[in-house]
Order: C-alpha cells, then sequence, then structure tokens
C-alpha cells in the first residue's frame, strides 16, 4: 500500500512541475505579458517556491532526525545546531511563502478592484507596489519570527510551537489579509450589482465582464 509521504511527495512534485510550467508559458509568450499575468506569475512562483522549501525541509528532516543512531557521535550530530541549520533555512522560507502566497492572493483582489474603480496612477507604477506588497510584506513579519525562534525556541528545525505568541507573529497577518481579501470581495460584488442596477453592463465594458 501506497504511503501518505509517497503521496505527499508526489501531489508537491506534480504542482511544482505544473507551476513551472505555467511560469514558462506566461513568460515565452510576449502576447501573455501585461500586469494581470506577471501578478498570477508571481503568484504561481510563491506556489512553486512554497512546494520546493516543503520538499527540502522534509528531505532534511528524514535525512537527520530520521537517521540510525548508532554511536555517542551520531546523537551529537543530531543535536547540534549546525545539522538544523538547513532544516530551519528551508522552515525559514516555507514560512516566508506561504505569507507571500497570502498576500500575492490580495495583490490579485486588489487589481481587480482596481479595474473596477479606475485607475489614477500608471500600470507600472502600481505593479511597483504590487511587488513590494507580495514579496516585501512578508519579510516584515518572517524577520521578527526568525528572531523569536533563534533567541528563545532554537531547538531542532524550528516546527514546534510552545510558545504560541511567536507562532501568531505569522499567522495574525495571515488572517489580516484574508480579512482583507473578503472586504474587497464584498466590496466588488457591491460594484457589480450597482453597475448591473444602472444598466451600466455593455458588451463593450471590458472592466465589468
Amino acid at each position: 500500500m501506497v504511503s501518505f509521504k509517497v503521496l505527499y511527495t508526489v501531489g508537491y512534485s506534480l504542482s511544482l512541475l505544473t507551476l513551472v510550467s505555467a511560469l514558462l508559458v506566461l513568460t515565452v509568450f510576449r502576447k501573455l505579458h501585461c500586469t494581470r499575468n506577471y501578478i498570477h506569475a508571481n503568484l504561481f512562483a510563491s506556489f512553486g517556491l512554497r512546494a520546493t522549501s516543503v520538499m527540502v525541509k522534509d528531505a532534511l528532516l528524514e535525512r537527520r532526525w530520521g537517521m540510525e543512531v548508532v554511536q555517542v557521535a551520531d546523537w551529537q550530530a543530531l543535536l547540534s545546531h549546525e545539522a538544523a541549520l538547513g532544516c530551519r533555512a528551508a522552515q525559514v522560507l516555507m514560512q516566508y511563502c506561504i505569507l507571500a502566497n497570502h498576500y500575492w492572493f490580495l495583490v490579485e483582489a486588489v487589481y481587480l478592484y482596481k479595474l473596477l474603480i479606475g485607475a489614477v496612477f500608471s500600470e507600472k507604477n502600481y505593479y511597483r507596489l504590487y511587488l513590494y506588497l507580495g514579496w516585501g510584506t512578508p519579510v516584515v513579519f518572517v524577520v521578527p519570527w526568525m528572531a523569536a525562534k533563534y533567541l528563545k525556541e532554537n531547538a531542532e528545525c524550528w516546527a514546534l510551537n510552545e510558545n504560541m505568541a511567536y507562532w501568531w507573529i505569522i499567522r495574525i497577518p495571515i488572517l489580516l489579509a484574508s480579512l482583507i481579501n473578503l472586504l474587497i470581495f464584498m466590496r466588488i460584488l457591491k460594484v457589480i450589482l450597482a453597475k448591473l442596477r444602472a444598466n451600466q453592463k455593455g458588451y463593450a465594458d471590458y472592466k465589468l465582464r
């Protein structure tokens, strides 16, 4: 019978392969080069990095903490901080990518909302802000979480959450992004309903479509 770990790894591998294929399509074909698809590409990239970090972390965990301990020297290597550096780096990358996932979803919502209400700034200026929001915002929260884990819970692969206050450093921003997404979604529905009631839905109105 196929183990859960095998299915888990196969699922992440297929997801990564699909994401890389989608990124290639969006980057190779020039006709697809536009702000909307750039945003999609960044979202795909965050998922791809997340899948990669998860597989690397699991491989390092299995190699280091799944090894058969036969000598005292093995115990010392197993428990040393140096042995866990690679696993912790993958853990930090994974947490960063999880945050990036949520904030690129937020960028998608902001972009759709901007299309509906109109824009004042150029697409180029907006895209720069999207990059800051999608890739920059997670750094603001991952760095304090990493510092807290290093100073207060510097054990194994940083996967344990003995003090939940440190865990909330990276979970509150996720909840905040999800809440803002919900509010934007409700606002978008309100705008669309207002346009429908005003009989402004025309085939030429590509933004509404």
